[in-house]
């Protein structure tokens, strides 16, 4: 990443010329003044229960594993907010960047900069787009669960429930994140074709959203006996419980969910929900042991696979009742 030798020659040279050649940069190689390695994390920020423990997983991990990490979250999606902090830590000179995406596209230039700066890079969660091949250099590995794996879940439980067919609904998150597309591709991988996806809406993750929108979807189509929703996240989800109770069809519209957080085990519990899958927000110490590896110059895997499940509801309740969900 940074020129060692070169650096290392340099001093030695100037030690042998004046004694006060101790005095030099403190920072040397990207370290930080206590001598750790420097760790820039470009992050999401508040977006609901995934995001938050994951986050903070991230930032506990690399702090026990010793690095000292600047932790910078942007605000509604706000990708200009992203790329700023993403440059930033390039000038800066840190020693990795991390990157959790708001967006999968419009990251060539900001890669590009840190290819030429030899700063490895560490996607999380989401993926990025990339086109420019030098760009791609500077992508070392992708950490997180499979968001395609999620969707086929999705896919063949509703096959399983509705062998001979059914109508619904699927409540999509922000257009253009990586996630989004995956979990579609994943459900599309998978699906029977016999099961109609009636309409697809964004709800933004939101549960308020979610829950207008399917008010909207159950009304327009109440005809065509709409019978399953797949909810991208688990926040939308809770959102569409609320509209399928408030219409009266508790019980007879199944509602699939991402992500596994608490609250969703528990309506999973309760039967406002009927499937839930996870997508593993935990992996803060495999994040932080790439990095580590990455940098004592040994190889890392480009795909590094965080393990989900999935949860009925005794599994659910089988969760919740052993309280060892961190999120």
């Amino acid at each position: 990443m940074k020129n060692w030798k070169k650096a290392i020659a340099l001093v030695a040279s100037a030690a042998a010329l004046v004694s006060v050649a101790a005095c030099g940069p403190s920072n040397a190689g990207g370290s930080s003044d206590s001598g750790k390695k420097t760790v820039g994390f470009v992050a999401v920020g508040p977006e609901g229960g995934f995001r938050t423990a994951n986050e903070k997983d991230i930032q506990q991990a690399f702090e026990d594993a010793g690095f000292d990490l600047t932790y910078s979250p942007t605000q509604n999606n706000d990708q200009q907010k992203q790329i700023q902090a993403f440059n930033k830590f390039v000038n800066d000179e840190v020693d990795a960047i991390i990157l959790s995406s708001t967006e999968d596209s419009g990251w060539d230039d900001s890669l590009k900069k840190a290819a030429e700066a030899e700063i490895p890079v560490f996607t999380v969660d989401r993926n990025v787009d990339v086109k420019d091949a030098e760009a791609k250099k500077a992508i070392v590995a992708h950490i997180g669960p499979s968001n395609v794996w999620c969707g086929e879940q999705a896919a063949e439980f509703v096959n399983k429930n509705f062998p001979d067919g059914a109508n619904g609904f699927i409540l999509e998150g922000p257009a253009g994140l990586s996630v989004v597309k995956d979990r579609g591709t994943g459900w599309d991988n998978k699906v029977a074709s016999n099961v109609k996806v009636l309409e697809s809406q964004s709800a933004n993750w939101s549960t308020d959203e979610a829950k207008t929108v399917t008010a909207g979807l159950l009304d327009k189509y109440k005809s065509d006996n709409p019978q399953f929703i797949f909810a991208q996240n688990d926040e939308m989800g809770l959102g569409a419980a609320q509209a399928v109770d408030a219409a009266g069809l508790k019980g007879k519209v199944k509602i699939i969910t991402i992500d596994g957080t608490k609250n969703a085990l528990q309506a999973l519990v309760d039967g406002d929900l009927s499937y839930v899958i996870e997508y593993n927000p935990i992996f803060g110490k495999e994040t932080a042991q790439a990095v580590k590896d990455y940098l004592d110059g040994k190889t890392v895997e480009k795909d590094i696979e965080i393990e989900s499940k999935t949860f009925d509801a005794a599994s659910a309740k089988e969760a919740l009742d052993n309280n060892t969900r961190a999120y």
